[in-house]
């Protein structure tokens, strides 16, 4: 009697299976970043991967009070910054900025500032109305974008620096290790070259240490966060949080059309 032999084909279960177990397997071998517990280490890969960002995407949030000086006589009333918002996006190679500040707590005073092809062009409606305003970038806000994450990065990278590890968190959506440092005014100011006198609070005369947060990715060591406490001289600090992202990804800043664009006086 011939004997038959029968053939089975996969159960589709089989073959699901197998599929997941070689997903399984592909993700469980895929690279990842060393885990740190040195808060030096972390800090100065955070400051590297800074330095190497070619475009980047920054998301603040501001909080708290900014004595208003008029005048230089001191004792100005408490200015509130609180619900303030940024939005930036820089193109290092292109030499590019474009920004914008809405402060809802300040007659929802809003400001636009875009840096591209050698000009600075702003808008804030409650002065320039509807037009934009142009003067040459060089020595404004965003005269060269780069300088002023590759003067970051180079102040963090600093061996002398003493940074305290907190515990980890989530940070940026995922998985963050945070480290704090407390540092002059006047030192984080030179680093962030023009850009430091545009952050508010920083550049004045009465202001203390500044306490930085750190929260570094874990899985690329990539900086996705920085926070800012200043003691700015209002009764409660300002606290600057921003959050980056879109790290070199392709970016698009252009100019103002053109008869929406005035030149400054002088």
């Amino acid at each position: 009697m011939p004997i038959r032999t029968r053939h089975f084909a996969p159960s589709p279960f089989i073959a699901v299976f197998a599929l997941l177990t070689l997903v399984a397997a592909a993700c469980g071998t895929s690279a990842t970043a060393p885990a740190l517990t040195d808060p030096v280490e972390i800090l100065q890969a955070g400051a590297a991967s800074l330095g190497e960002m070619k475009t980047v995407h920054i998301r603040g949030l501001v909080e708290g009070q900014l004595p208003l000086d008029v005048g230089g006589t001191g004792g100005g009333a408490p200015l509130p910054l609180d619900g303030t918002t940024l939005d930036i996006d820089v193109d290092v190679p292109g030499d590019a900025l474009a920004a914008e500040l809405l402060a809802p707590a300040i007659l929802n005073l809003r400001i636009n500032v875009v840096v591209v092809d050698g000009s600075a062009y702003l808008r804030a409606p409650i002065i320039t109305g509807d037009s934009w305003v142009r003067q040459p970038a060089e020595g404004g806000i965003g005269g060269d974008p780069g300088a002023a994450l590759e003067g970051l990065a180079a102040y963090l990278a600093r061996p002398e620096l003493q940074p305290e590890k907190l515990p980890d968190v989530r940070c940026a959506g995922t998985d963050c290790y945070s480290v704090r440092l407390t540092i002059p005014a006047a030192e984080l100011l030179d680093a962030l070259g023009s850009l430091g006198s545009s952050i508010p609070g920083l550049s004045g005369d009465a202001v203390g240490d500044v306490t930085v947060t750190v929260g570094v990715r874990k899985d690329n060591l990539g900086l996705a966060t920085l926070d800012l406490e200043i003691p700015a001289g209002g009764t409660t600090p300002l606290a600057i949080n921003l959050e980056l992202s879109k790290v070199n990804e392709p970016v698009t800043i252009e100019a103002p059309p053109a008869d929406q664009v005035k030149d400054a006086p002088g």
